[in-house]
C-alpha cells in the first residue's frame, strides 16, 4: 500500500475538495442567492441540481470512503491499534464522520421526503472532518 498511498491521497484530497465545494456552493451560495434572486428563483435552481446532485454527492462520498478506506491501514491495524493514540482516536471519529455523511446521502437517494437540511448536516459534519484531518497531525 505505501507504494500507492500519495496517489491515492491525491485522488482522496481531490474528490475531497470537490465535495465540500459542492456542499458549501449548495447550503452558503445558494441561500445568499435566494436573497438576490428570489427564493422562488433559487428553489427551482435547487430542484433543478437535486436532480443530479444527490447522484454525484453519493459517487464522491463512496469514492472518498474507498480511498479513505484503502489509506486506514497505514494508520490504524491489528499491528498498531486502533484507539492507541490520539491520532488514530481522531482518525477513527473522521472514519464514524464520512460514514454518517455516506448514510444521510444514500437515505435522501432513497426516499428524498425525509431529510429536508441534510445538506447542512452533511457541511458541517464535512468541515469537521477537514478540521481532524488537520488535527490529527498536530496534536500529539
Amino acid at each position: 500500500m505505501q507504494a500507492i498511498y500519495q496517489y491515492v491521497q491525491v485522488v482522496h484530497l481531490f474528490f475531497a475538495t470537490i465535495f465540500v465545494g459542492y456542499l458549501f456552493f449548495y447550503v452558503v451560495m445558494l441561500n445568499l442567492a435566494a436573497k438576490k434572486a428570489g427564493s422562488e428563483t433559487v428553489q427551482k435552481i435547487k430542484d433543478a441540481i437535486d436532480s443530479a446532485g444527490t447522484k454525484l454527492l453519493f459517487s464522491l462520498a463512496l469514492i472518498l470512503v474507498l480511498t479513505g478506506g484503502m489509506m486506514m491501514s497505514s494508520w490504524v491495524n491489528s499491528d498498531i491499534g486502533y484507539f492507541a493514540t490520539t491520532l488514530q482516536k481522531l482518525f477513527m471519529l473522521k472514519v464514524l464522520l464520512g460514514f454518517a455523511i455516506l448514510i444521510l446521502i444514500t437515505i435522501n437517494l432513497v426516499k428524498k421526503d425525509i431529510l429536508k437540511n441534510y445538506h447542512k448536516h452533511a457541511l458541517i459534519a464535512s468541515l469537521v472532518v477537514v478540521l481532524l484531518a488537520k488535527l490529527m497531525f498536530m496534536i500529539p
